[in-house]
C-alpha cells in the first residue's frame, strides 16, 4: 500500500505528534531499500574508519612501544578515530544526501505525499534520514565499539563514567556534522521544478565539507597578516568536526606534528571551542538546510 493511501485511510494527522510524519516517510523509504546493501555499506564504512585509524596510529608510533600497555594505545587511537572520521563519513553523507532528493520519475508519488497531511519538511527529513542510514548506523556501530573498549580496558578516564560520556560526545559531533552535510547536499541537489541534480548537490556539499576541514590551512596566509587572529582561529576550529571530536578527548590537536607544521595558528593565543558548540552549529545548519529544502519541495511539487 502506498504511503499517501495509508494516511488517507487512517485519517490520522501526522502533525498531531511532532516528528511522526517524518517517521512515516522514513519507514516507508526504508521498506523500499535493500537491507543487505545498507548492511554492507555500514560495515564497509565502519571498517574503513576504525581500520584506517589503527593503521595510521601504528605507523605514527610502532606497536612495540605499547607492549603490555593497551589503554595507552587505545587512548591515542580514539583521538585518531576522531580525526579520521570526517574524512570517511562526510563524503559519503554528501553523496547519499544528494541522492535522497526525489527524482522527476517520482513526481506523482512526491506530489501525492504533499497532498496528504504530510508537511514538506517531514518528507525531507524522512527521505534524508533513510538515505543516510548506512552512515548513521556505521557511526553508531563505532560508538558501540568504543563503549566496549572502554568497558574492557578503560583507556579514557579509568574508574569514571566520564569516559563513556566522552565517547558519546565524540560520536554526537560526527552525527551532527553528517546530518548537516547531508542536508546541504539534499538542498543543493533540488531544483525549482520537479527533479533533482545529485551531482550538483554532492559537489557543493563536498566543497562545504572540505572548507570546514581545511579552513585552518586555507586561512593561514590571513592568520599571518592579522594583528589579532584569535577570533578567526576560534571560528575555524568551531566549524571543524575533526578538531571538535578530538577536543572531546581533551586532545591538543593543533600541536599534533603534522598539523603544527602546516599552520601558524598554534603560535597565537587561542582556545578550543567546546564540542557541544560545534554540535549546535551543525545542528542549526542541518535545520536551516532542511527548512529551505521544504520550501523548494513545496514550490516544485505544488
Amino acid at each position: 500500500m502506498q504511503l499517501p493511501t495509508q494516511i488517507a485511510r487512517t485519517g490520522f494527522h501526522p502533525g498531531a505528534v511532532p516528528g511522526y510524519g517524518a517517521l512515516i516517510v522514513f519507514w516507508q523509504q526504508m521498506r523500499s531499500r535493500c537491507a543487505w546493501r545498507d548492511l554492507l555499506g555500514m560495515c564497509l564504512l565502519a571498517a574503513v574508519h576504525l581500520g584506517a585509524a589503527a593503521a595510521i596510529q601504528s605507523a605514527a608510533t610502532p606497536l612495540s612501544e605499547y607492549t603490555g600497555d593497551a589503554p595507552r594505545f587505545l587512548h591515542r587511537w580514539f583521538g585518531m578515530t576522531a580525526l579520521i572520521a570526517p574524512l570517511v563519513y562526510l563524503p559519503a553523507a554528501a553523496v547519499l544526501g544528494a541522492l535522497a532528493t526525489p527524482s522527476a520519475a517520482r513526481f506523482e508519488e512526491t506530489q501525492s505525499m504533499l497532498l496528504t497531511r504530510l508537511l514538506p519538511i517531514e518528507v525531507c527529513i524522512g527521505r534524508l534520514l533513510a538515505s543516510l542510514w548506512p552512515v548513521i548506523s556505521a557511526i553508531m556501530t563505532c560508538c558501540a565499539v568504543g563503549f566496549i573498549l572502554q568497558l574492557v580496558w578503560r583507556p579514557l578516564l579509568p574508574g569514571s563514567a566520564d569516559g563513556y560520556l566522552t565517547i558519546a560526545l565524540m560520536h554526537i559531533v560526527m552525527l551532527s556534522s553528517v546530518l548537516c552535510i547531508g542536508a546541504v547536499a539534499f538542498y543543493c541537489a533540488m531544483r525549482r521544478r520537479p527533479g533533482s541534480v545529485p551531482a550538483r548537490g554532492a559537489g557543493l556539499a563536498l566543497a562545504a565539507a572540505a572548507l570546514a576541514l581545511l579552513g585552518l590551512f586555507l586561512a593561514n596566509p590571513l592568520i599571518r597578516k592579522l594583528e589579532n587572529p584569535t577570533p578567526l582561529i576560534y571560528g575555524l576550529l568551531l566549524a571543524n568536526p575533526a578538531t571538535a571530536g578530538a577536543t572531546a578527548l581533551h586532545a591538543d590537536v593543533l600541536r599534533y606534528r603534522w598539523i603544527y607544521e602546516r599552520t601558524d595558528a598554534p603560535e597565537y593565543p587561542f582556545s578550543y571551542p567546546p564540542p557541544w558548540a560545534t554540535c549546535a552549529l551543525f545542528a542549526g545548519g542541518a535545520a536551516g538546510a532542511l527548512c529551505l529544502s521544504s520550501v523548494r519541495l513545496r514550490r516544485a511539487y505544488r
